[in-house]
């Protein structure tokens, strides 16, 4: 699991268990960033969901495939800055997670302190430098 400012933690694709334990540990809010079906056995986004609402904790579906979105951003942002943390964010291996987290976040950190984030945490993605510089500009 990889720490990002704001209480915000990322990782790969969570099971049912892991999320229980993470509840147990006091996560707040859980933001699953991957589409269902992506691959065979992977857990239902609605089987997560019960899991978390059956416990008090707040459960977002924010599912990314192919490019970012406004959309994608725009429920980011929400989630990000209105949920009780700590987050935990997951998708396959983090990276769209952490990728949602830059642009929900680069409005208030700016670019290179988001860039700075995610390297610190592990993740290579200068390839978002200029997209998140030009999402500054709207």
């Amino acid at each position: 699991m990889k720490e990002l400012p704001g209480d915000v933690f990322i990782t790969g694709q969570l099971l049912a268990t892991q999320m229980a334990t993470l509840i147990d540990q006091g996560v707040m809010t859980f933001v699953n960033n991957r589409p269902d079906m992506e691959v065979p056995l992977q857990p239902l986004s609605e089987e997560l969901e019960k899991i978390a609402s059956d416990r008090g904790v707040d459960y977002h579906h924010i599912p990314m495939s192919g490019s970012v979105s406004e959309g994608l951003i725009e429920a980011s942002k929400t989630v990000f800055s209105d949920c009780p943390r700590p987050i935990v964010a997951f998708c396959a291996s983090g990276m769209r997670s952490s990728v949602l987290w830059a642009f929900a976040n680069v409005k208030f950190l700016g670019v290179d302190e988001v860039m700075k984030a995610l390297s610190e945490a592990g993740f290579n993605l200068e390839q978002i430098r200029a997209p998140l510089a030009q999402s500054l500009k709207k």
